[in-house]
């Protein structure tokens, strides 16, 4: 079977999120543990919209928040980029990196510190050889360093799934032709990128395609809906204030593109879990390569170096549209569930 056949033998996809919550991540990370399809193994948080400390405080929070903090191991990631000085970007998620609600709990749960994050990544993988998938929402750093470590690992997974890079889109460094999570890690990037083994089962999600997945105010209205459960009115103010950072930060009048729950998606077609109509998940196979020079105007772009034929298996899969419907009936479906584990 090729790595783009649709795989019916599964009733549950199991994962490992790693993350820097961050607004988009906290739908990430909603998806992962509610859609009924994810087996939700672990987080590790990372440095990225903010710092370590406030990413992994955040992560801890909204499982607390959702019920899940007794169920989800969470642990410290990377906490700086591999040759870069760590960039944060208080500018769209505040201070916090979660900031605009005040219904974020106090977490019940600490950060496990029984074993490193690579420790308890690799113990998943080794659970569930050829199955799990590895979701990543941030930088890469996380997960590039844990294939350099333990190169044995890399045949064990079946998928990597990240949200990040721009083919013909951008927003960030002098030329705005990169996309900050590639932006931030150029070399973790392209240690997968390249990597023979790795590449063509490395699905990533630019935002030439999440830039389609605006959260505009019909939006906010179905995310929050009776406005009685507080699970459901902490999500509608993160999406408000979230709206209000990108309409000033990069002008997107609309509402904000909610990127990072989309790398989650095309998961559901390859394990054979959606129909591949149902996802219409559209996309390129390219070997990509991510600008690293450090006074480069195109600093972290990912560049083209060539388009493969899909059945090649060659290159890494690159999404540029999918259903959209379909994806927000996710969320609200999460949301739902959500409300009924919540402690808040």
């Amino acid at each position: 079977m090729t790595l783009d056949s649709k795989d019916s033998s599964y009733s549950q996809i199991p994962i490992w999120l790693d993350c820097d919550p961050g607004h988009d991540d906290a739908v990430a990370i909603l998806l992962s543990c509610f859609l009924p399809q994810f087996r939700l193994l672990g987080i590790s948080a990372s440095y990225g919209n903010a710092p370590l400390d406030k990413t992994a405080y955040n992560a801890l929070s909204l499982l607390t928040a959702m019920g899940k903090h007794n169920q989800i191991p969470v642990y410290a990631g990377a906490q700086k980029p591999w040759s870069r000085e760590a960039i944060y970007a208080p500018d769209i998620h505040g201070a916090s990196g979660l900031d605009g609600t005040s219904l974020l709990p106090v977490p019940k749960a600490q950060l496990c510190t029984n074993q490193s994050y690579l420790d308890a990544m690799a113990s998943a993988i080794l659970a569930y050889p050829e199955t799990i998938s590895i979701v990543s929402t941030g930088s890469l750093t996380s997960v590039a360093t844990l294939f350099q470590e333990k190169p044995h690992l890399k045949p064990l997974v079946k998928y990597i799934t990240a949200m990040g890079g721009g083919i013909n889109e951008g927003n960030r460094n002098e030329n705005e032709t990169a996309e900050f999570n590639i932006w931030i890690d150029p070399h973790a990037a392209n240690s997968i990128l390249k990597d023979t083994i790795l590449s063509p089962k490395f699905i990533l999600v630019p935002v030439d395609l999440t830039h389609k997945a605006i959260a505009t105010k019909e939006i906010e209205l179905m995310v929050l809906a009776d406005g009685t459960s507080n699970l459901r009115r902490l999500f509608y103010e993160l999406f408000v204030f979230f709206g209000r950072s990108y309409e000033h930060a990069q002008g997107f009048e609309d509402g904000p593109p909610v990127h990072d729950p989309l790398a989650l998606i095309p998961l559901l077609e390859f394990y054979g879990l959606e129909k591949p109509e149902t996802i219409d998940f559209e996309y390129k196979r390219l070997q990509l390569q991510a600008v690293e020079q450090e006074n480069s105007p195109n600093l972290g772009q990912t560049r083209v170096l060539k388009e493969y034929p899909k059945e090649n298996n060659m290159g890494s899969i690159v999404g540029f549209n999918l259903n959209m419907s379909f994806f927000w009936h996710q969320v609200d479906l999460a949301l739902g569930l959500a409300a009924k584990n919540a402690t808040i």
